[in-house]
């Protein structure tokens, strides 16, 4: 009955928000489902999906997966009171999506795309560069890309920029511009009068093919291994401290001495060090001595590595286990 309920209740929400979509299409007094070629100056192609290749001409309705190169030309591309430009010496990619809720992704790959659409309470218009995202929150805006650089300069309303080599992100304004260039220097820049807040984020790869460019992911599993390095090394580990254990002392073992005891070492304490831990050892064995015990600092942390594990391996290395070496005790070690 609940699920049922949900289910409902999920429908009825989904309905209105493409109400409140459709009604906003309207009010712009244009097309209200599709991106039509408005203007073109010079010669432009089009490369579809399955090769075909034609020049654009005046009001074609755009189609998902258009491959647009400019060369020496310069197309205009509207929906209502909402265009886009793509300036000449320019490669794009166009990709209308959604049925209720139309958005336009832009996978600029090179050149020039200046943007000018309304705001809107659903974020419909995003551009995708090698190098970082631009997603509009109602804006003016220019998108520019290099071979290894790309840059974002708005001249009105909001755009967030996500840079894919840092993961950096920042909100930029009326009068703000960000840029990257990873190949030189990992992180977003940002410049106005008064400069946007950068915060950090994931790193991501681009979301359509295209050239690598050194420090940028070229692939989500890329990524993936790159935040998850980053979240490793920010985890429960610790460097130069010791947890709970034994530095160059003895715990519950022998070093060249007896069983279940201690020589020139300490039981169940710390010689120059911390309990349950490791310094440059291994855990819950041996490295060149005694089983249970440590030599040179053994337990069950870590010292310069992370917690409750081993620093430089687990088991018995050169050593015996539940024994001794070179002593007596509960077992024999010669």
């Amino acid at each position: 009955m609940r699920l049922a309920a949900s289910l409902l209740l999920a429908a009825l929400m989904a309905f209105w928000f493409s109400q409140q979509a459709l009604s906003q299409d309207v009010e712009t007094g244009g097309t209200p489902w599709h991106w039509s070629v408005e203007r073109v100056s010079g010669r432009v192609m089009v490369q579809t999906r399955t090769g075909e290749t034609f020049a654009v001409k005046r009001g074609m309705t755009v189609r998902k997966g258009w491959k647009i190169k400019t060369g020496g030309g310069r197309v205009v591309i509207n929906r209502g009171e909402e265009t886009f430009v793509v300036s000449p010496n320019s490669v794009v990619t166009l990709e209308p999506k959604g049925v209720l809720i139309k958005r336009m992704v832009v996978y600029q790959d090179r050149g020039q795309v200046d943007v000018d659409v309304k705001r809107r309470w659903y974020r419909h218009f995003k551009v995708e560069t090698p190098f970082l995202a631009a997603v509009v929150k109602g804006t003016q805006f220019r998108v520019k890309v290099g071979n290894r650089t790309a840059s974002v300069n708005v001249g009105r309303g909001v755009v967030g920029v996500h840079d894919f080599a840092s993961g950096d992100r920042a909100d930029v304004g009326a009068g703000q511009a960000a840029a990257t260039n990873p190949s030189r220097r990992v992180g977003l820049s940002v410049s106005g009068k008064n400069k946007p807040a950068v915060r950090s984020g994931p790193k991501r790869a681009p979301s359509f093919e295209t050239r690598v460019v050194k420090n940028v992911p070229a692939t989500k599993a890329e990524a993936r291994a790159a935040n998850g390095g980053n979240r490793g090394n920010a985890g429960n580990s610790r460097s130069g401290n010791n947890g709970n254990g034994n530095s160059g002392g003895n715990g519950n073992g022998n070093s060249g001495g007896n069983g279940n005891g201690n020589s020139g070492g300490n039981g169940n304490g710390n010689s120059g060090g911390n309990g349950n831990g490791n310094s440059g050892g291994n855990g819950n064995g041996n490295s060149g001595s005694n089983g249970n015990g440590n030599s040179g600092g053994n337990g069950n942390g870590n010292s310069g590595g992370n917690g409750n594990g081993n620093s430089g391996g687990n088991g018995n290395s050169g050593g015996n286990g539940n024994g001794n070496s070179g002593g007596n005790g509960n077992g024999k070690g010669r």
